[in-house]
């Protein structure tokens, strides 16, 4: 893995193929929260066959403290990083490519998070990490679908995130848990950003929204959306 602190590689100019599909992924979330722009998450990937000896297995944000520096990698799985540099999202999102994709922002998603709340020196839950990635999994979705579609983008996108999806075999029960734990809420955040934002094309208040959100601890977290989607 790679030390977090041991300097920010350059940024770059934003590249094709799958390494320019990561960079983007992440100057997305960057803008959209307006944190400062951090280590390419390119230069912390990791191949799977290389991460065998690490934790875990199939695409997977690693992550050690050492000290006062965070170690991290990023592995993406084969079967998805397959699917994306054969079928680019940026040139259409689809049924066949949307999985792959959303398992690679949920990956770009844990970096950018850990990476921002080590900044703040702050800690993050395993559940608070999981949420942040299913938010910014919608919102990133949601973006890269209304510049393909003229704005527009199907009610039906929640239910297919959050409550058709599959998860795979070899996940552990805990982990399964914490995932589903983390779709349901996800699931209820969303749809109150949907009627409240984006149906009624607040863009901006969106962004505010979202970025008061991100700075919230788990606990906080859980208080807005309880309060968001209050009946």
């Amino acid at each position: 893995m790679t030390r977090a602190a041991a300097g920010v590689p350059a940024r770059g100019e934003a590249r094709g193929g799958l390494e320019g599909l990561l960079v983007e992924s992440q100057q997305r979330l960057e803008a959209l929260y307006a944190v400062e722009p951090q280590a390419s998450v390119t230069e912390f990937l990791l191949d799977e066959q290389a991460a065998d000896h690490y934790p875990g297995d199939g695409s997977r944000t690693l992550v050690e403290q050492q000290g006062d520096e965070l170690a991290l990698g990023v592995v993406l799985a084969r079967e998805v990083t397959d699917v994306l540099r054969r079928e680019d999202p940026r040139e259409g999102l689809h049924r066949h490519n949307l999985g792959p994709f959303c398992t690679l922002v949920e990956e770009v998603s844990h970096f950018v998070f850990l990476l921002f709340c080590a900044r703040s020196a702050r800690t993050v839950t395993q559940l608070e990490l999981e949420l942040q990635g299913e938010v910014d999994k919608y919102l990133s979705v949601v973006s890269l679908l209304a510049l393909q579609n003229e704005g527009a983008v199907s009610g039906h996108l929640k239910e297919l995130l959050f409550r058709e999806y599959r998860l795979v075999e070899r996940l552990g029960s805990e982990r399964a848990e914490r995932y589903h734990a983390a779709s349901a809420l996800a699931y209820r955040y969303c749809a109150f950003l949907e009627a409240e934002y984006l149906r009624h094309a607040r863009l901006t208040d969106l962004r505010r929204e979202a970025r008061r959100f991100y700075r919230l601890g788990q606990a906080g977290k859980l208080a807005r959306i309880e309060t968001a989607t209050r009946s």
